[in-house]
């Protein structure tokens, strides 16, 4: 069994998603730490992402807010909110400012989402 380890929000370097200024990812947890599971935080600012996922991923709103598009359903998502995303779903993020996310997926290893 492997040891407990923190992490600290400043440990990783925020990236472009996608190669996307408006949406910045850290990676925190990931396949090279766990077999498992992956987590990390995401930042949307004034943005619109459009994404198919292969895994189960579980979005938790940590500032601000944004809409989530799936479907036919449309969520609202503020401070506290937590959305979960099935694998094979398609789905929008839409930011009309900046939000905060701490995301979590499962399996931790998976094929990169292709851009929509």
């Amino acid at each position: 069994m492997a040891n407990m380890k923190r992490f600290r929000a400043g440990d990783s370097a925020a990236e472009p998603w996608r190669d996307d200024p408006t949406t910045m990812i850290q990676a925190c947890v990931t396949d090279a730490t766990s077999t498992t599971m992956a987590c990390g935080y995401l930042n949307l600012t004034k943005t619109v992402v459009k994404s198919t996922i292969d895994f189960d991923e579980i979005l938790v709103v940590l500032g601000g807010q944004f809409r989530s598009n799936s479907g036919g359903q449309a969520h609202e998502c503020k401070p506290g909110d937590i959305l979960w995303i099935p694998a094979h779903t398609s789905f929008t993020l839409e930011a009309d400012s900046a939000a905060q996310l701490f995301w979590a997926k499962y399996p931790a290893k998976t094929a990169v989402p292709p851009k929509d």
